[in-house]
C-alpha cells in the first residue's frame, strides 16, 4: 500500500515536470554523480600514493640511520674486542701499569669517542685508565664490569656516574651520558684476569642524527633514538618516556612500519625501525624513528586534491549547462506540437499539424496526428455532405433523417449518446449555465482492467459489460443530465444544477453500484470497476473542453491512486484571472 501511494505521489510529481525539465534534470544529476565520483577518486588515489610514497622515504631515512648506528658500534665493540687481544699487551695487565697507561692514551687519541678506557683487575680495582681518571677506585659493582667478566657485553644508554665529577662540565650544562663496551681479559692459558671497559660518549650519536638530518633535503625531516624502554635517548626532549604500554610493544613486536601521532598542535608522518645489530653486535633494540610534519609531507598532495576537485567541479557546472541546452534542444519540437494539437477545434475551419523533426518520435509523431485530422476531417465532411443531403429531402423523407440523426447522435451498443452529440449538448449547456450563473458538472468514466475482460472472457462479454455499466449510469442521474459513450471502456456524463459535493455523491453511487454487481448469466459472472474523474464548470473556462480535460486529469489521478476511486480536480486560476 505504501509503494503505490509513493508511486502515485511520484507520477503526480513527474507531471508537474516539462519534458525539457525532467531530460535536463536527469543529464545534470548524471554529470554531477559521475564527475563527483572521478574526481573524488582522482583525489583521493593521489593523496593515498603522496602519504605512502612519504611513508616509504621516512622508513628508509629511519631504517638507514639505525643501520648506520648498529654498524658504529659493532666497529667499535671489535675494536675493543681487538685491542684486549694484543699479544704485545699481554705483559702490561697486571705488570706495567704506566705502560698500560700510555697504551690506553693512544688508544683513546686514535677514536676520540670514547670518553673514559680502563683495565680493571678480576677483583674490580681500575688498574690503568686513560688521563689516570678511576685508577685504584673499585668498579667491581658496576653492571659493565660485572658482565665484562665473562663476555663481551655493550650496555644500553646511561648517565656518567663515577666520571661525573672528574670530567670538565659540558658547555650546554647537559650531564655525560655514556655506552658502555666491556670485553673479558684472559692471559696465555685462557683465564680471565680483568675487565677492559671504554666509555663512548654518546654525543657521536647526536652528530650521526644531526648530520642524517641535514642530509635528508629541505624536508623538516626529524630523527630521534629511543631505547628498548621508550625513553628518548636522541631527540627532542631527551630522557622523556615516547613509547609506552601497547604501543612500545607493537613497535619491538613489528620492528618497522608507520604511523601517525600528534606532537602539540602538529600532526605528524612517523616511520620506526628497530635496529637489528651488526654482525657480532647483537643490538640494543634501538627504536629509531623519522618524522615529517604531515602539513608539509601532505602539502603536495593537497594541491593536487584541491586542483582535481576544482576541476571536477567547473566540469561539473558546464555539464549541467550542456544538459538545460540539450534538454532544451529535444523538448523544443514537442513542445511546438503541444501549442498546435490545443489550437485544434479552437479555430475556424480546416487545421493541419505543421510538420516537425528532431527526432524519429518526434516525426513519427507528426506523422500520426496529421494522419489522424486527415480521418476527422474525412468523417466531418462526410457528416456534412449525410446533413445537407438530409436537408434538401427532409420533407420527403422526414422519417429518414430522423433515424440517420439518432444514428449521428447514439452510440450503436448502449443506446448512449456519441462524443458528437455529446459535445454539443454540453456546449449548450455551459453557454447556459455561464449565461444564467448556474452550476455544472462532467464526469469522465473509465472501466478498470477492460482488457482483461475482453482477454479473459471474450469481445462479447466486454460488449455486455460495457452495456450493463451504461445501464447503471443512466439509471443514477436525472432526465436532465446527459449521458455518452466516448468510446472503448469510456463514458461522459453531464450534470446540470450540482455542486461539487453532489457531483461527489452521484459519481461514488454510480462507482459503489458497478462494483456491487456482476455481468452475465450462469457460470460467467464479470465483476467489473470504474475510475472517475469530476470537474465542475469555471467562470475562466474557454469552452466545454477545458471541464472535460479537468475531469480527465482526475480520472488519471484516480487511475494512479489505484482504481476504483472517483478524483475531484479543481480549478487552477490563470495568470489572467488572479489579477481580475
Amino acid at each position: 500500500m505504501l509503494l503505490k501511494e509513493l508511486t502515485g505521489l511520484l507520477h503526480a510529481f513527474e507531471d508537474r515536470l516539462t519534458v525539457r525539465t525532467q531530460i535536463a534534470a536527469a543529464v545534470a544529476a548524471l554529470s554531477v554523480i559521475l564527475v563527483g565520483l572521478l574526481a573524488i577518486g582522482a583525489a583521493f588515489v593521489s593523496y593515498s600514493n603522496t602519504a605512502s610514497q612519504v611513508n616509504i622515504r621516512l622508513a628508509s631515512v629511519a631504517s638507514t640511520t639505525a643501520e648506520r648506528l648498529d654498524r658504529y658500534m659493532a666497529v667499535r665493540q671489535q675494536e675493543v674486542r681487538l685491542f684486549s687481544e694484543l699479544e704485545t699487551l699481554r705483559t702490561l695487565w697486571q705488570n706495567d701499569p704506566a705502560t698500560l697507561r700510555k697504551a690506553l692514551n693512544q688508544l683513546q687519541h686514535s677514536f676520540s669517542d670514547f670518553a673514559w678506557i680502563g683495565f680493571a683487575r678480576s677483583d674490580g680495582m681500575v688498574a690503568a685508565a686513560t688521563g689516570g681518571l678511576l685508577e685504584g677506585v673499585s668498579v667491581a659493582a658496576r653492571p659493565w664490569f660485572k658482565a665484562g667478566l665473562s663476555e663481551s657485553t655493550i650496555g644500553d644508554v646511561h648517565e656518567a656516574q663515577l666520571l661525573s665529577s672528574l670530567l670538565a662540565q659540558r658547555a650546554d650544562g647537559d650531564p655525560y651520558r655514556f655506552v658502555d663496551i666491556a670485553v673479558p681479559v684472559r692471559d696465555s692459558p685462557g683465564d680471565v684476569i680483568g675487565v677492559l671497559g671504554g666509555h663512548l660518549n654518546w654525543d657521536w650519536a647526536r652528530s650521526l642524527i644531526a648530520n642524517a638530518e641535514d642530509n635528508d633535503g629541505n624536508t623538516d625531516t626529524r630523527i630521534a633514538v629511543t631505547s628498548r624502554s621508550g625513553t628518548v635517548l636522541v631527540g627532542q626532549s631527551p630522557g622523556t618516556v615516547k613509547f609506552s604500554g601497547s604501543r612500545l610493544s607493537d613497535i619491538l613486536a613489528s620492528r618497522s612500519g608507520a604511523f601517525v601521532e600528534t606532537a602539540g598542535a602538529t600532526s605528524m608522518l612517523t616511520a620506526f625501525y628497530v635496529g637489528k645489530g651488526h654482525r657480532d653486535y647483537q643490538g640494543l633494540d634501538w627504536i629509531v624513528t623519522a618524522s615529517q610534519p604531515a602539513s608539509v609531507a601532505l602539502a603536495a598532495a593537497v594541491r593536487s586534491a584541491k586542483t582535481i576537485l576544482i576541476t571536477g567541479a567547473i566540469t561539473g557546472l558546464a555539464g549541467v549547462a550542456f544538459a538545460f541546452f540539450i534538454a532544451l534542444r529535444i523538448s523544443r519540437p514537442i513542445r511546438a506540437i503541444t501549442i498546435e494539437a490545443d489550437r485544434i477545434g479552437r479555430t475556424s475551419g480546416p487545421t493541419m499539424l505543421p510538420r516537425h523533426n528532431g527526432s524519429v518520435e518526434v516525426v513519427q509523431l507528426t506523422r500520426a496526428l496529421r494522419s489522424l485530422l486527415r480521418r476527422i476531417g474525412f468523417a466531418e465532411e462526410q457528416t456534412r455532405v449525410a446533413e445537407a443531403r438530409a436537408t434538401e429531402n427532409a420533407m420527403q423523407f422526414k422519417d429518414d433523417i430522423s433515424k440517420l440523426r439518432r444514428l449521428a447522435d447514439t452510440d450503436f451498443l448502449t443506446d448512449l449518446m456519441n462524443r458528437r452529440a455529446f459535445l454539443a449538448a454540453a456546449d449548450d449547456a455551459m453557454a447556459f449555465s455561464l449565461r444564467y450563473r448556474r452550476s455544472m458538472a462532467v464526469l469522465m468514466i473509465d472501466i478498470d482492467h477492460f482488457k482483461q475482460i475482453n482477454d479473459r472472457h471474450g469481445h462479447a462479454a466486454g460488449d455486455g459489460a460495457i452495456k450493463h455499466i451504461a445501464s447503471i449510469i443512466v439509471g443514477n442521474i436525472k432526465a436532465t443530465d446527459r449521458a455518452a459513450r466516448f468510446g472503448g471502456e469510456e463514458f461522459m456524463v453531464l450534470l446540470r444544477e450540482v455542486d461539487e459535493g453532489d457531483a461527489r455523491i452521484v459519481a461514488d453511487r454510480i462507482r459503489c453500484m458497478i462494483e456491487q454487481t456482476a455481468v452475465g448469466e450462469g457460470a460467467t459472472r464479470i465483476s467489473a470497476t470504474v475510475s472517475i474523474g469530476i470537474a465542475l464548470l469555471a467562470d475562466n473556462d474557454r469552452d466545454v473542453q477545458d471541464i472535460i480535460e479537468r475531469a480527465d486529469q482526475g480520472l488519471y489521478q484516480a487511475k494512479n491512486d489505484g482504481r476504483n476511486r472517483t478524483v475531484f480536480e479543481p480549478a487552477r486560476l490563470t495568470p489572467g484571472s488572479q489579477v481580475a
